[in-house]
């Protein structure tokens, strides 16, 4: 399930990852992704793909089943729709959007700036 959220974001691809609890991994292509137990066990797993794009994030994120069946072969089961996905992508987007409302807002700007007073100046004052 690939979605795509529009930028500015809060903070950098592998950071959203990291606070999501995924650890990042390199495939055997240098490839960066991110994977999450979905349970005790080291399958099933979340397996997402993060791709910086246009400003915004793009995740493509399946659910890894089990390892590959044969020695030299990437291919796995793969979930790529399902309820197990929904609810991932929905955390994902929420995190995203937490962060987006968590934002600071830049101080207003005032009319007139204070002039700066030093240190004994703001001693006495």
């Amino acid at each position: 399930m690939k979605t795509f959220f529009p930028g500015p974001l809060a903070d950098n691809a592998r950071n959203i990852m990291r606070r999501l609890g995924y650890g990042e991994q390199t495939t055997r292509a240098g490839q960066i992704s991110y994977t999450k137990r979905v349970s005790g066990e080291r399958f099933p797993r979340y397996h997402g793909y993060v791709e910086d794009m246009n400003g915004g994030l793009q995740v493509n994120l399946h659910v890894d089943q089990k390892a590959a069946s044969y020695e030299g072969t990437s291919a796995h089961g793969g979930e790529y729709e399902g309820p197990l996905v929904e609810r991932e992508m929905a955390r994902v987007k929420a995190l995203i959007d937490n962060l987006g409302a968590s934002r600071p807002t830049p101080p207003p700007a005032s009319a007139s700036p204070q002039p700066k007073k030093g240190f004994w100046g703001t001693l006495w004052s």
